[in-house]
C-alpha cells in the first residue's frame, strides 16, 4: 500500500513516496478485467506489428473468416463494436489488400471476404498470438469458459 497523504503548508495533502498498485484482491471483477484485457491487448498488438495488424485488425479478420460472406452490419454485434468503428478497421483492412468489400444481392450492404493475402496474413497472425504467454498454466480452458459464461450473461443485458 502507498503512504498516506501528508499535509503541506497551507494545508493541501501531497503524498509520499512511489505509488504503490492497490492489493488486486481488493479489485473489483470489472476492474481486473479492464487490466487483463489492456494488459493483453498491448501484448498482441506488439506481437502484431510486425504484419501491421492490431488486436482488433485480428478480431477483424478472424470474425470475417468464421462468416464469410459478411456485411459488417451483421458482424459489428458479433464483436460487440460499432458499424462505424468496425467500417474503419475493415477500410484499412481492405487498403492492405486483406479484404475485399462487393455489393450483395440486395445492393444495400456490402459483403466482406478475405483474399488469399488476407487468410496467409490471419494464419500468421494466429500463429504469432498462439504463442505468446501466459500459456502452458492449466487454467487457461477454466478461463475461457468462464468468461464466455460472463460475456453470455453479460450479453443478455445488452440492447
Amino acid at each position: 500500500m502507498s503512504r498516506p497523504a501528508e499535509p503541506e503548508p497551507g494545508g493541501v495533502a501531497r503524498r509520499r513516496g512511489p505509488v504503490r498498485p492497490a492489493e488486486q484482491d481488493d479489485w473489483a471483477t470489472h476492474r481486473l478485467l479492464s487490466m487483463a484485457a489492456r494488459l493483453d491487448k498491448r501484448q498482441i498488438d506488439r506481437s502484431l506489428t510486425p504484419l501491421g495488424l492490431t488486436q482488433g485488425a485480428l478480431d477483424a479478420l478472424a470474425s470475417v473468416a468464421d462468416h464469410e460472406p459478411v456485411t459488417v452490419s451483421d458482424l459489428a454485434p458479433l464483436l460487440c463494436v460499432s458499424q462505424q468503428s468496425l467500417g474503419r478497421v475493415i477500410h484499412r483492412l481492405q487498403g492492405l489488400g486483406f479484404l475485399t468489400r462487393e455489393r450483395g444481392d440486395d445492393r444495400r450492404n456490402a459483403e466482406v471476404r478475405l483474399t488469399q493475402r488476407g487468410r496467409s496474413v490471419l494464419e500468421s497472425a494466429e500463429g504469432l498470438v498462439d504463442g505468446l504467454p501466459p500459456t502452458g498454466t492449466g487454467s487457461e480452458g477454466a478461463l475461457h469458459r468462464q468468461l464466455e459464461n460472463f460475456i453470455g450473461e453479460l450479453k443478455k443485458y445488452e440492447r
